[in-house]
């Protein structure tokens, strides 16, 4: 899992290295949605999202994003079935999901106000290991989803070059063979880094 990270990394920095434009770094906090939620319901508080955009008109952009959303639960005497398999115990249940993703982004004009609102929409695939322990037993699932993220949110313009932000993405992960579609939703907040004067 880190070896896709590391690689997503060196992808986007390259892109980044051409383009020259905004990086945006940003901490989510996710929330499991359909079969995804039937497995862990917690909300998770761990990950990362980080996002390389070129301008290709005003208010117009495209990048990619790379992230990291950790979800994690302790169910106690739970039936756990997998297959024809079923095991009842105390269960750590964990999901790991990586966006790779190509996307476009639109900024609507403010008239010189210290705020805009912006949509996107991100396609592209989530990694996703999900694992059940049991003691000294793990079953482990791993499979490559394909995804749409929209997304919506404001910026905030703190000073040239640097904003803060705040928005909402929702990542429809679609079924695989190998596992259902581990969709969620993650609220970001962060910064935005640009090579605009604005």
């Amino acid at each position: 899992m880190r070896h896709i990270i590391f690689l997503g990394f060196a992808f986007m920095l390259s892109f980044a290295a051409n383009a020259q434009q905004t990086f945006i770094i940003s901490y989510p906090i996710s929330f499991p949605m359909g079969a995804h939620h039937d497995y862990i319901e917690k909300t998770s508080f761990r990950g990362f999202s980080a996002e390389f955009l070129q301008t290709v008109k005003e208010n117009l952009s495209v990048g990619l994003e790379l992230g990291w959303h950790v979800f994690y639960q302790k169910e106690d005497e739970k039936e756990y079935k997998e297959g024809t398999i079923s095991i009842t115990g105390v269960q750590y249940r964990y999901t790991n999901a990586i966006p790779i993703l190509a996307q476009v982004k639109y900024m609507f004009p403010s008239e010189n106000k210290p705020m805009n609102f912006y949509g996107g929409l991100g396609i592209g695939t989530v990694y996703v290991n999900r694992s059940t322990d049991f003691g000294l037993y793990r079953i482990e699932n791993e499979a490559w989803q394909f995804s749409l993220r929209p997304e919506a949110g404001l910026v905030f313009h703190l000073k040239p070059g640097t904003s803060l932000f705040a928005g909402v993405k929702y990542y429809a992960n679609f079924n695989t063979d190998d596992l259902d579609g581990q969709s969620f939703l993650s609220a970001n907040i962060g910064f935005v880094f640009s090579s605009s004067t604005r």
